[in-house]
This record gives structure tokens, sequence and C-alpha cells, in this order.
């Protein structure tokens, strides 16, 4: 949803590329802006099979609660969410 409401404000190009210096050097078309939220879902799938094996490993396969060592993956999706958010401002402004 914000990837929708990012493009709909958008230009029709944005920056998809910007160098060391902090210069744009690359351009394309505001769809690019869905690449994000195409990766975060690649990414999560991944977390939750990766959860799914470890409790499978350990035999806790029917535990109904949040255990202590996934709450650092749900850190890191959080941390990759929120610099993904600010990727997609940054190539729109």
């Amino acid at each position: 949803m914000i990837a929708l409401f990012l493009i709909s404000i958008s230009p029709k190009t944005i920056v998809t590329h910007i160098n060391g210096n902090g210069i744009a050097d690359s351009y394309g078309n505001r769809f690019v802006l869905l690449l994000e939220p195409t990766l975060y879902t690649i990414i999560s799938e991944i977390v939750i099979h990766v959860a799914k094996l470890k409790r499978n490993k350990t035999g806790l396969q029917d535990v109904n609660f949040i255990l202590a060592s996934e709450y650092s993956w749900i850190g890191a999706l959080i941390v990759i969410f929120v610099t993904f958010i600010v990727m997609m401002w940054i190539q729109i402004n």
C-alpha cells in the first residue's frame, strides 16, 4: 500500500541509482518502486521458512507463541522495512 501511494505521488521518472558522491546517475520508470516490496516479500518468506525449519528441528512446531529466537528475525524485518521505505522516499524526491 505504501509503494502504491508513493507511485501515485512520484514523477514519471525517478532516480534508480545514486553514486558515491551523492549524485544521481541512473533514472527509471516510477514502477521500479515496486521492486522494494517484492524483495521484502521474498526476504520475509525466506525468514518464515527458516523459522519453520528451526521449529521442526527442535520439535516446537505446535507452540502457539513467538519464540525468543524469532524476535531477532522480526527486528531484522522491521529494519529492512524501514530501510526500503526510506529508499523509496529518496527515489521520488
